[in-house]
């Protein structure tokens, strides 16, 4: 195997059950490099990882088109996203909007009064998911564990 230099930086994205580790090098010979890790953690308790080496000669092109993808899929991303609003808005107008401290203080006393999710969800125009989820925040319900 062949020996490294100390790593020059260094970055972290957690995303779901995998890390990427994400490196600066410079190798024995002089020459720098990024290594990418994809850790993700096994039922067993190891760790599956999978590494992508990209050398110097090629880093500035690598950039570029990571660049190039990552702007397109941020803008597909986007135009969906506002669909999905949209959508969810056609039986709850006020999905995905901030809750409003007045808004907050009205769930808390008609939550307390026992009115089920069903009217809470349409007095406020937002889904009982999301009710639930503004309910448990406020610390009035706590969170549903998985599996349980």
């Amino acid at each position: 195997m062949s020996e490294e230099r100390a790593t020059l930086y260094t970055a972290r994205v957690s995303s779901g059950k995998n890390t990427f580790f994400i490196d600066g090098k410079q190798a024995k010979n002089g020459h720098y490099y990024i290594s990418i890790t994809d850790s993700r953690k096994q039922e067993d308790g190891t760790f599956l990882q999978k590494k992508v080496i990209v050398f110097d000669e090629s880093i500035k092109s690598f950039r570029e088109k990571v660049t190039e993808v990552c702007e397109m899929l941020e803008k597909l991303y986007e135009s969906r996203r506002d669909e999905e609003i949209t959508e969810a808005r056609k039986t709850n107008p006020r999905a995905f909007m901030k809750w409003e401290p007045e808004e907050e203080t009205k769930l808390e006393k008609q939550f307390k009064k026992g009115i089920d999710m069903e009217a809470l969800s349409k007095a406020f125009g937002r889904s009982a998911g999301a009710l639930l989820a503004r309910l448990e925040r406020m610390g009035l319900v706590q969170p549903e564990v998985a599996g349980a």
